[in-house]
């Protein structure tokens, strides 16, 4: 009873020592279940041949040694003069022999059927990553620097998981081929297999601490690592080629980069010491067990209990079984290492969700066509999730419908937060914004934003063509919105098109051959054509002409009027040239409405509205 009882604590042990806990043994169970339904989900029937090729690989070993076992007993037959015929001796030379050339030529097949099935899993992975971009529909989380922390952990997992299949492969094959050794071992003496096994528990333990060690360094040096990448990303792509040359900067950043790689180098220079360390200490204890193993053969052929294949047979299992054992330990490590990246993947996956309110699916209120009230702004209050400080406090407004509001500011007065309220990339902390009367979050949200024509002051500049970055702003449309041509005209992108060697067809990157790069105010005009393409019921401008020169940007505001007649605009602009054209104007100051009113009426108030006008007029006189 007490060895029984024994043998279940060590059993208990060795499952503990792997997956954890009865309750985290079930999770690390339907993680890895997730995780081998990513690969076979890409690939089923690649999948199934697969797992056969491992199957049959993995007994062949367990025949080998079998084969030999009886080869040899009849060879020393026939050594002792004993009549021993040729056929069986043939024939078990032969299968002897088909043991190493089957997986000569099986195991090419199984690792072409590998790469192809981790090519599939990064397909399916890259595929789930872009499909959680999408269902984050707010700035919420994306914008926090514990997400790119996480973001980028998740990046890290992409280089194990398509391993998956690999690592079952050594798994399940070392685990077939160590169960059919166990099984030989056990002819020899039931309880040799759990002696032996017994010696690989401490080994388990350690993995298992390692990994997490390992695990964890990888985290904290999350920060340090991003910011590697971008000293590297910074001194050789294009974006700040210009600066890092003429300001000198080559050598600033690489100083950078090499004081965040002493760190993240120290930390796991620690770790694999540690490991090293480890690896050495349980080798020679692995050793030990199997010297132990041949020492207890040898007993028993001094005894006379075994005959020269039995000596064979059990001297190569021994072998095998032990160098199995450690496989095993490295697998349990190796899948532990992996189940933390399927966590981390998995976590982000299922976190992926939008942080603002929505209604309940087909409950949501479609946005309206055409405005009839317009839109309202109630004591809005907003601070960022990890800010100090209000961005927004008692923000309340009103834009008609059928006019164009301005709003102006100071940098850093709240403007572009704004913007982002507008379009429910974040919720107010307290307050409303309606449209027509209706609260922003009653509206279904792609209805919404479908309603909304939005250029915000940092747009995009898409590695596409000309044609594609303008008809981007209506793909998501369902039918309406502006003809293509029409929307150039408007915004001057068409002026545009005429100067570039494919017109509209012309790739807007140099990062693809026969692309082309755009000035500043050429992006702007692409820009402008993007939002109006959408032809939406409210227009929203963040700096629409900060990069547009005088003659453009009178051309476009002297459009402007007809293109906006009967929808609800929204500028924000430091150029009072474009803002005294609009029907009220908004002064945002350190997060509050401080002045509204027409262009004339806050001039004679003499104001805010009307010191910053006299200061930018003034250098014109």
């Amino acid at each position: 009873m007490i060895l029984f009882t024994r043998v279940g604590d060590a059993v208990k042990n060795l499952l503990q020592s792997a997956f954890g806990s009865a309750r985290g043994f079930i999770s690390n169970l339907r993680t890895w279940r997730r995780g081998l339904a990513l690969v076979v989900m890409a690939a089923p029937r690649i999948v199934v041949v697969y797992l056969a090729l491992v199957v049959v690989l993995s007994l062949v070993p367990v025949l080998q040694v079998w084969l030999l076992r009886l080869v040899v007993d009849i060879l020393a037959a026939a050594v002792g003069g004993a009549a021993v015929s040729a056929t069986p001796v043939l024939a078990l030379a032969v299968l002897y022999a088909l043991t190493y050339v089957i997986p000569a030529g099986l195991e090419p097949i199984q690792q072409m059927l590998n790469v192809w099935l981790e090519d599939r899993a990064v397909g399916e992975i890259d595929r789930r990553l872009m499909d959680a971009g999408i269902h984050l529909t707010d700035l919420i989380r994306i914008e926090r620097p514990a997400f790119q922390d996480k973001l980028r952990l998740v990046q890290e997992a992409i280089f194990f998981l398509p391993r998956l299949t690999a690592y079952l492969r050594m798994g399940l094959g070392t685990a077939l081929t160590l169960g059919g050794m166990l099984l030989l071992l056990a002819g020899l003496h039931p309880l040799l297999p759990l002696v032996l096994a017994v010696f690989s528990v401490p080994h388990l333990f350690s993995e298992r601490r390692l990994q997490d060690v390992r695990y964890q360094s990888m985290v904290d040096r999350s920060r340090a690592a991003r910011e590697m990448r971008y000293c590297a990303r910074i001194t050789t792509g294009p974006a700040a080629a210009k600066e890092i040359r003429v300001f000198g900067l080559g050598d600033f950043f690489l100083r950078r980069f090499r004081s965040r790689f002493a760190t993240a180098y120290e930390e796991m220079r620690r770790v694999r010491l540690a490991h090293l360390r480890a690896s050495a200490a349980f080798t020679a204890l692995h050793a030990l067990a199997t010297a132990g193993g041949f020492w207890y053969v040898a007993v028993q052929a001094g005894a006379g209990q075994l005959t020269l294949g039995d000596i064979a047979l059990y001297i190569g299992v021994v072998i095998q079984t032990q160098d199995r054992f450690q496989n095993l330990v490295f697998w349990f490590g190796f899948q532990y290492e992996i189940l933390l990246h399927l966590r981390g993947l998995f976590t982000f996956l299922d976190q992926a969700k939008p942080a603002i309110a929505l209604p309940p699916p087909r409950q949501g209120r479609q946005a309206p066509a055409e405005l009839q009230q317009g839109l309202e702004l109630q004591g809005i209050h907003f601070r960022y999730p990890e800010g100090k400080q209000a961005v927004l406090e008692d923000v309340s407004a009103r834009l008609p419908c059928g006019s164009v509001t301005a709003l102006v500011g100071a940098n850093g007065a709240g403007k572009s937060t704004l913007v982002k309220l507008l379009t429910r990339m974040y919720d107010p902390d307290s307050g409303e914004i309606r449209i027509d009367g209706v609260p922003l979050a009653q509206y279904d949200l792609p209805s919404l934003r479908s309603g909304i024509a939005v250029l915000y002051q940092d747009f995009t500049h898409f590695a596409v063509t000309l044609r594609e970055n303008i008809e981007l702003g209506a793909v998501a449309m369902e039918g309406g919105g502006l003809h293509l041509e029409e929307a150039a005209r408007w915004s001057g992108a068409d002026g545009v098109a005429a100067g570039l060697p494919q017109g509209f067809d012309t790739p807007l990157t140099r990062r693809f051959q026969g692309g082309v790069d755009l000035s500043g105010g050429e992006w702007q005009k692409v820009g402008l054509a993007r939002a109006f393409v959408r032809d939406a019921a409210l227009v929203i401008l963040d700096e629409p002409t900060a990069a547009l020169d005088a003659e453009a940007e009178f051309l476009l505001f002297e459009r402007f009027r007809q293109l906006v007649a009967g929808k609800t605009a929204l500028i924000i602009s430091h150029r009072f040239s474009t803002v005294r054209m609009a029907d009220q104007i908004l002064v945002l100051e350190a997060g509050c409405i401080t002045e509204a009113g027409s262009h004339a009426e806050l001039v004679s108030l003499g104001g805010r509205y009307a010191e910053l006008f006299e200061m930018q007029a003034g250098r014109y006189r």
